[in-house]
């Protein structure tokens, strides 16, 4: 059954990368598309034919056909106002401030059932300045987050910066983010780049960037040796720096014991885990489930149906201030015991 929703599109980017040229170029592009627009910074929008045409309940009729809203009230009042308006639309836009965390738009559509079964995440978009992203990285937490948070990079202003210097910084970029999209782009032009209805949030575009995701080595793990438990909370000096971690474990996951873990690790953690993409498999269940978390908040879909008899569960976790052999520990003692243990997984 095909999924009727309104796709959404989560722009971020930090001052002055150029989300609002990015925003015209995507409305350029699609003008079969009805946009609705969500800008945080209302006062400083500069979209291309956008000369109001009228106004309601503050959301502007532009002449381009799009209507636009600024966030100045709470988030799921200005979602009712969207649905409510008299003229429809097919796509949301949603354009973050330069020092906003996607993560809380997201978790506004994961949160909230209604608005679930009118809107789903097509994906996140983050807009890199090429030029000054290396000096900025350091001192600005906010990208960092902002990156580890998108499913789709534009470095933008590459006509800038020699060639060499683009490839070292699409090398860093991998390794801060490596499931994401990455593509180098000037003036925002993303003319000959797909970036809408990517199904980046969906079963199979979540299943597809699991199996893709680089780094991931399966280590057998002997869980009478383990020392620690990765939902005790240590109090110990923050680090900034980014890490991913993929962790391939064959077998199933006990179901009760899966829903207990997660809701801890998430609730003792939520501040440091940023997002968590996986494919799970429990047992008496013909379909693989595809996970993903956002912050302290997580969906569960169906996906695509085990072909064999070999299960697994694959997880990426993107964050900080955790150990790999922990979060290895941890899962292999939620595998459900009689499941398939082949010590070579083909998948691998």
């Amino acid at each position: 059954m095909a999924d009727s929703r309104i796709p959404v599109t989560i722009i971020t980017g930090f001052l002055g990368a150029g989300k609002t040229t990015l925003l015209n170029n995507i409305i350029r592009k699609h003008p079969e598309k009805k946009f609705a627009i969500i800008e945080n910074e209302f006062g400083e929008i500069n979209i291309d034919g956008g000369l109001i045409v009228g106004a309601n309940d503050n959301i502007f009729e532009l002449s381009n056909g799009c209507i636009c809203c600024s966030l100045n009230n709470d988030f799921i009042e200005v979602i009712d106002k969207l649905m409510n308006y008299p003229e429809p639309f097919t796509h949301l836009l949603i354009e973050t401030t330069g020092i906003a965390d996607p993560g809380t738009v997201v978790q506004s559509f994961i949160n909230n059932a209604t608005i679930q079964m009118q809107f789903r995440i097509d994906s996140v978009i983050c807009l890199i300045d090429s030029v000054l992203v290396d000096n900025m990285l350091p001192s600005e937490p906010e990208i960092h987050k902002q990156l580890v948070l998108s499913d789709i990079i534009l470095l933008n202003k590459t006509e800038q910066i020699p060639a060499e210097q683009l490839q070292m910084l699409q090398k860093k970029m991998e390794a801060i983010n490596p499931s994401a999209i990455i593509h180098s782009t000037s003036h925002a032009d993303i003319s000959d780049i797909n970036i809408l209805d990517t199904w980046s949030y969906s079963g199979k575009g979540i299943e597809k960037s699991i199996l893709s995701f680089r780094n991931i080595v399966y280590t057998p793990l002997n869980i009478n040796n383990a020392k620690s438990s990765i939902v005790k909370k240590e109090e110990t000096k923050q680090n900034h720096t980014i890490q991913s971690a993929g962790i391939s474990i064959p077998g199933s996951f006990d179901p009760e014991k899966f829903n207990y873990w997660i809701d801890s690790f998430l609730f003792f953690n939520s501040k440091d885990i940023f997002r968590i993409k996986g494919i799970l498999s429990f047992p008496g269940i013909p379909e693989k489930q595809i996970f993903q978390a956002v912050g302290s908040s997580y969906i569960v879909e169906k996906g695509s149906t085990w072909e064999d008899d070999f299960r697994f569960c694959k997880l990426v976790f993107i964050g900080r201030n955790f150990k790999k052999e922990d979060l290895e520990w941890a899962l292999h003692r939620l595998i459900q015991t009689g499941t398939n243990l082949n010590p070579s997984p083909p998948f691998l």
